[in-house]
This record gives C-alpha cells, sequence and structure tokens, in this order.
C-alpha cells in the first residue's frame, strides 16, 4: 500500500521546484541577454566590414605583418654583403665593423621603404606639391648612391683580399654580386611600402578579427545556456507532474484503506448475523 508523502518530503518537494523555477527563470535572463549581445556583435562586424570595404584600394593593400617579414628578409639580403663593405675599413675594431655593418644593411632597406612610401603616395587622387618631387628625386638619389658607393666599397674589398692574377673571380664580378644582394633587399623594401595597407586598415581589420572572436565566444556561451535551459525545464514539468500524481496516489491509498474497512465491517455484521441465526435455530430446537 502507497502512502502518502510525509510533511518533510512535500517541504523538500517545493524546495526543488523553486529552486529548479529559480535556476530556469536565471538561464531564460542569461539567454536573453546572450541573444541581445550576439545580434549587436553582428551589427558591429557588418558596420567594420563596410568599413574596410569602403577603403580605397590603396589603403587596403599588403598585410603589415607580412611587411614586418619581408623587412625582416631584406635586412637579411644586405647583411652579408654590408658585412663585406665594412671590412674596408681595415683599422675598425669588431664592435665599429659591426655598427657598420648594421648602418649598411638597415641603412639600405630604409631607403627602399621610404622610396617605396614616397611613391606610394603618388597613388592617392590628390594633388601632388612640388616638395613631393623634391623628396622623390632626393629618395632615388640616395638609392643609386648607396648603390654605387656600396659597389665601390666592396670592389676594394675584393682588390684588396684576392690576388687577382690568380683568382677564379675577378674583383668586379665579386663586387657585383654583393651589390645584386642588397639591391634585391631594396626592392624588397620598396615594394613592401608602396603595396602595405595604412594604418587605418590594420586597426579596421584587427577590430573585426576581435569582434568574430567576441561573437564566437557569445555563440558558444549562448548554445551552452540554451541547453541548460531545456534541462532546467523538463526538470520543472517533471517536478510540476510529480505532485498530482502524488496526490492520486494519496487518494487512492485512502480509498482503499476506506474499502478495506467496508469490508471488515460488513464481514464482522455477516458474522455477527450468522452467529444470532444460529442461536435462534438452537432455541427453536
Amino acid at each position: 500500500m502507497t502512502t502518502s508523502p510525509t510533511y518533510q518530503e512535500r517541504v523538500d518537494r517545493n524546495d526543488d521546484r523553486s529552486a529548479m523555477h529559480d535556476a530556469a527563470y536565471r538561464a531564460r535572463l542569461r539567454l536573453a541577454d546572450l541573444e541581445a549581445k550576439c545580434a549587436g556583435g553582428e551589427a558591429r562586424i557588418r558596420a567594420a566590414q563596410s568599413r574596410l570595404d569602403a577603403l580605397p584600394g590603396y589603403e587596403r593593400g599588403w598585410l603589415l605583418e607580412v611587411i614586418a617579414l619581408l623587412a625582416l628578409v631584406s635586412v637579411v639580403l644586405e647583411w652579408y654583403p654590408a658585412r663585406m663593405m665594412s671590412l674596408v675599413f681595415f683599422f675598425a675594431s669588431a664592435v665599429e665593423l659591426v655598427a657598420l655593418t648594421a648602418a649598411f644593411a638597415v641603412g639600405g632597406f630604409l631607403l627602399g621603404l621610404l622610396l617605396g612610401e614616397l611613391l606610394r603616395r603618388h597613388r592617392r587622387p590628390q594633388a601632388h606639391d612640388p616638395l613631393d618631387w623634391v623628396f622623390l628625386t632626393m629618395a632615388i638619389v640616395a638609392v643609386a648612391a648607396f648603390l654605387v658607393v656600396g659597389y665601390e666599397l666592396r670592389l676594394g674589398y675584393a682588390r684588396a683580399s684576392i690576388d687577382a692574377a690568380n683568382s677564379p673571380m675577378e674583383p668586379m664580378v665579386q663586387a657585383a654580386a654583393l651589390t645584386t644582394l642588397a639591391f634585391i633587399g631594396i626592392v624588397i623594401a620598396f615594394t613592401s611600402g608602396y603595396y602595405r595597407e595604412s594604418v587605418e586598415a590594420l586597426g579596421t581589420r584587427r577590430r573585426l578579427g576581435s569582434l568574430h572572436a567576441r561573437l564566437r565566444a557569445d555563440q558558444h556561451h549562448l548554445e551552452a545556456t540554451r541547453s541548460e535551459l531545456a534541462g532546467a525545464e523538463r526538470a520543472c514539468a517533471l517536478l510540476d507532474g510529480a505532485v498530482p500524481l502524488r496526490q492520486a496516489q494519496g487518494d487512492n491509498a485512502l480509498r482503499q484503506a476506506q474499502g478495506d474497512n467496508a469490508r471488515h465491517v460488513r464481514g464482522e455484521v455477516d458474522g455477527a448475523a450468522a452467529s444470532a441465526n444460529g442461536v435462534a435455530g438452537a432455541a427453536q430446537a
């Protein structure tokens, strides 16, 4: 026979129902907040993408991270020719030779980058002042002078370091080879400066990337909150359905007990009546 729940069981069940309803309510609040955040993130992404697409072509060039890598390649290409060129200064100390090598290597890269930046200004649809052409001419002359002087210094080192009569390579060829390496580095620097993206494009691109990362995190939290809310709602439905079930079970148990008592009473009445009839029959005999 099923017994009705005790007072403590009813109290515990009501506490469980209250806790699950509170959890479901809080999950709904978080779900609404995350949906609003996701919608706002998508709107900000569309705005940032529109801003990036609205930038002119000369503003959206090579990524600055790629430019930094090309700058490293350019300096490495110029390091060995600059080292050979600095050895012309025979009486320089080791520190001075390293400083000269770094100055020549980085100087060639900076000259190429400056030339690319100056020419990049002419890609823009704007009026150019005479001073722009002056700076551009000076940069071209500086690059040419850097290559010519570098060639002469390398040629002097080649003549001083080898026996020109028995050498398999002429000093001019060796100097030209080293100068060619330096020229390649300058061309890379020039191309990087000419085709690089603007700082505004870099900021917009990074902002767009951070917005995408934040939106992915919010969407992950949104899916987790939806799963949590679905579990809380199922638990609430089970707890809410358990109360009528227990009440029905208690009513059935009460009716069953009442039926058993009625049958017991009828049995006693029938037994008493049978006893009375037996006594009456004996008296008549």
